[in-house]
């Protein structure tokens, strides 16, 4: 098994070797991550800019890395069209230090980058360890462990990989975890915008929410979020959260009735 691992955290991140030797341990492993920090940045590729690509040392024996001057998008592309030898059976991005839940999913790198795999029709997992508090330890032997799983599901075909898988797994002991459950995604989310005050200006930055409860996004703020059987609601409770996605964006079931509009809009449009 032919395995691409990829992050938006760069490749200087111990998510991505901690995931790449848990991948390692499945399949032949390739990593290829952002030379710099890529968080938010989305589906996002480099259209007017060239990439740089260097292979840098790998700390783990018969793993390749390349650290590219580009999107977390930009990695899985080039890494499956021009540093994988052979086909790749599987797209693994992460681990993200920080849960990726809810409506931010949309411009998460981590969950983004493994759109490139689903395109391709290969089987691709967002992985995300959901630290609680900033300076908390990353647990990476539970989510490591939880990711190698995975992967040896898609591996042995137990797991369908006609989805991405995004996966976030609350950072406490295993012995602590309730269980996995699979989920929909929350309908809110865990970044907040907030003012900055430096001299004379006012700016404003993007971090995560700080409340009391619940432990990770602000129920108050947008209650349903929180529901039970979301992503937000599995990692809050203890649990692992897996959520299928799938990308269809139209809204098939406005076509009825936007099909009459736009009958009277051909009609006035090419009448006058």
């Amino acid at each position: 098994m032919k395995i691409l691992v990829t992050n938006d955290d760069s490749i200087n991140s111990p998510g991505v070797w901690a995931l790449a030797e848990a991948m390692q341990r499945v399949g032949e492993t390739l990593i290829v991550a952002p030379d710099k920090q890529q968080s938010g940045v989305g589906t996002s590729v480099s259209l007017y800019s060239g990439m740089s690509i260097n292979e840098v040392s790998s700390t783990i024996q018969g793993v390749r890395a390349y650290a590219v001057g580009g999107t977390p998008s930009d990695c899985v592309i080039v890494g499956l069209r021009r540093l994988a030898q052979e086909h790749v059976d599987l797209v693994v991005s992460g681990i993200n230090l920080g849960a990726n839940v809810g409506n931010d999913i949309l411009y998460s790198g981590t969950v983004m980058a493994t759109l490139q795999g689903y395109y391709r029709k290969i089987p691709s997992i967002a992985i995300s360890l959901a630290l609680g508090e900033r300076g908390e330890e990353p647990r990476f032997d539970v989510v490591s462990r939880v990711a190698r799983f995975l992967a040896l599901g898609v591996k042995s075909g137990t797991i369908p990989g006609r989805a991405i898988l995004n996966t976030n797994v609350p950072n406490i002991p295993l012995e602590q975890i309730k269980g996995i459950i699979t989920t929909r995604t929350g309908s809110s989310g865990y970044v907040a915008l907030s003012e900055v005050q430096g001299g004379d200006t006012l700016s404003y930055s993007f971090g995560m929410r700080q409340t009391d409860s619940p432990k990770y996004p602000d129920q108050l703020a947008n209650p349903t979020g929180t529901e039970e059987g979301t992503d937000i609601w599995a990692i809050n409770s203890g649990f692992i959260s897996i959520t299928p996605l799938s990308l269809d964006v139209t809204a098939h079931d406005l076509i009825p009735s936007l099909n009459e509009h736009v009958s009277s809009l051909e009609s006035d449009l090419l009448n006058t």
